[in-house]
């Protein structure tokens, strides 16, 4: 029974007013809220009150974006759709324009079907000249949008590159008429972006503000050449057919650079790169000229290579690396690095079937990365990185030092397939101390201990007339992480039946511990359990399967 009191408290107590904070908040707060979500989330806020309308329509930030359906035209297409949106771009900056504010990011972005488009209708030109006469600071003008295709290039106002209150611009799609050699001094711009822009012949830029510069795909670039000591970084990216030399050598303060096909040589980074002090990341790809990669640079931190058809040898002096990463077809192995730390990141382009060379080759390859910290391979045919039994008789065992392996690709579904690729990458290295997949955003991976100090005059044959013995004489004890039920069962009766020395298998799923069982083997699954193995000869014996279902 509620008590006479809290009866009488509650009928005096005053129902809660709602009250609106959000709209109590500075200008500033609001628009940099809206800013923050999404157009459409921010679009219905602006109609909840006049105080919202009021920070949408002044906000220092204006973003007109054709594919998000701006201005009614998501059942428009072509011209209709167009006209639809630069209507709407119109009628919000005819409202704006009875505001003194300030404008600090202009992003305008639209889809051109047809060159004709841009002379039928003001209302680009307009938009562009809006920017520019309220001094905005950060212009992104993009005629491209969400397709892979550019249909039509639209005509540059030169206005855009002689306005000195930018800081940011970036240009897609662009056309300047007719072609040219296009020299530009900007006296304040820190970061320039052109992408899918044409008729620029030779593009030359000089400025003490530059901080980043990217072409990528500017159709019919014949040269470049970017005088700025204080550009940080660099992104140079060309046509399939492109030959495009690039000259920064008077970019003193790099610190990325990324050359994609580009016609540089290799004596332009054997000279060249050592002078960039600063630089810490060096990406090449796709560049035909490049034979005998060699680089000298004790600060670089990063290197990537990609698809450069022609390549026959990497040499890297640099006693900062720490991360190598090698895309494309399998080269000779003459690869050499010169840095006590790195991890290496193999990405191999593999043709079906496999060349007869294939396997003799690969373990050249792979060899130049036995000193790496970590190494990890992609392969775009998993089955390529197991080494048939049969050659590795007559071969030494590529990554001797190596400790931590990781392969990215597909996991192999078959339970033999699962057998046959632990088996052939436990050949690459001996000792490893972890064997990692990767699939998807999904990892697994077995953690090895061993015994190293153990006689094994008397031990398997496998591999008696070699220098360097096999994983099954001294491997001790197995961990399995994320591996399925059915993997664990596989894995677990492999190693049993391989591993002479094998004390103890445990399996982790998702970082917990997880013991299988107190001891002994399972008749069922022929699992290995925490316990002495020797005592368990019989047991596994007894349980051991057809050779045929191991390899």
């Amino acid at each position: 029974m509620m008590t006479r009191n809290r009866q009488r408290r509650l009928m005096n107590t005053k129902p809660i007013q709602e009250v609106d904070l959000i709209s109590e908040l500075p200008d500033p707060i609001i628009q940099h809220i809206m800013s923050s979500l999404p157009y459409k989330d921010a679009a219905r806020m602006s109609i909840l009150s006049k105080r919202f309308a009021s920070a949408w329509t002044s906000s220092p930030t204006i973003i007109f974006d054709e594919t998000l359906n701006m201005g009614s035209c998501l059942e428009l297409t072509g011209k209709q759709r167009l006209n639809s949106f630069l209507t709407y771009v119109g009628e919000f900056l005819s409202r704006r324009r009875r505001l003194d504010v300030s404008l600090e990011k202009f992003s305008f972005c639209f889809c051109l079907n047809n060159s004709s488009d841009q002379q039928s209708n003001g209302g680009i030109e307009n938009a562009i000249s809006y920017a520019i006469e309220n001094n905005v600071k950060e212009l992104e003008l993009d005629v491209v949008g969400k397709r892979f295709k550019l249909m039509a290039h639209y005509s540059l106002p030169m206005k855009v590159l002689s306005a000195h209150s930018i800081i940011v611009l970036s240009l897609k799609g662009f056309m300047l008429e007719p072609p040219q050699n296009l020299a530009l001094d900007f006296p304040s711009i820190k970061e320039l972006r052109l992408e899918k822009c044409k008729g620029m012949q030779k593009f030359s830029v000089s400025s003490q503000s530059l901080k980043i510069v990217v072409l990528e795909f500017c159709q019919g670039l014949e040269k470049v050449e970017i005088d700025a000591p204080n550009l940080e970084s660099f992104s140079f990216g060309g046509g399939a057919n492109s030959s495009c030399s690039v000259d920064v050598t008077a970019c003193m303060s790099l610190e990325y650079l990324s050359l994609k096909n580009a016609e540089i040589t290799d004596e332009w980074i054997k000279h060249e790169i050592p002078k960039f002090i600063r630089l810490e990341v060096f990406k090449v790809g796709r560049c035909r000229l490049l034979k005998n990669f060699h680089v000298s640079n004790a600060n670089l931190k990063t290197l990537e290579i990609s698809d450069c058809s022609n390549l026959q040898k990497i040499e890297i002096y640099s006693r900062s690396l720490n991360t190598f990463v090698y895309g494309g077809q399998l080269m000779p192995s003459r690869v050499f690095i010169y840095s006590p730390s790195f991890h290496a990141k193999i990405s191999l382009s593999v043709d079906d079937p496999l060349p007869h060379d294939w396997f003799s080759s690969l373990r050249d390859f792979l060899s130049c990365f036995d000193h790496c910290k970590e190494l990890e391979i992609a392969c775009s045919i998993e089955m390529a990185l197991i080494f048939p039994i049969d050659s590795r008789d007559s071969l030494l065992p590529p990554l001797y030092d190596l400790k931590y392996l990781k392969v990215v690709g597909k996991f192999p579904a078959k339970s033999e397939d699962l057998v046959d690729l632990v088996d052939g990458l436990l050949w690459f290295s001996h000792c490893l101390a972890v064997l990692s997949f990767v699939s998807g955003n999904k990892e697994k991976s077995l953690k090895f201990e061993y015994d190293i100090a153990v006689a094994i005059d008397e031990d398997l044959q496998c591999c008696y007339s070699m220098p360097i013995k096999c994983w099954r004489h001294s491997l001790k004890k197995v961990t399995m992480e994320n591996f399925d039920d059915r993997e664990n069962t596989i894995l677990q009766r492999f190693f049993s039946q391989k591993a002479i020395r094998l004390e103890a298998i445990s399996r982790e799923d998702n970082g917990s511990a997880d013991a299988l069982a107190e001891e002994g083997v399972s008749q069922d699954y022929g699992s290995v359990i925490t316990g002495n193995i020797e005592d368990l000869g019989a047991a596994i014996m007894a349980n051991f399967l057809d050779d045929s279902e191991i390899y």
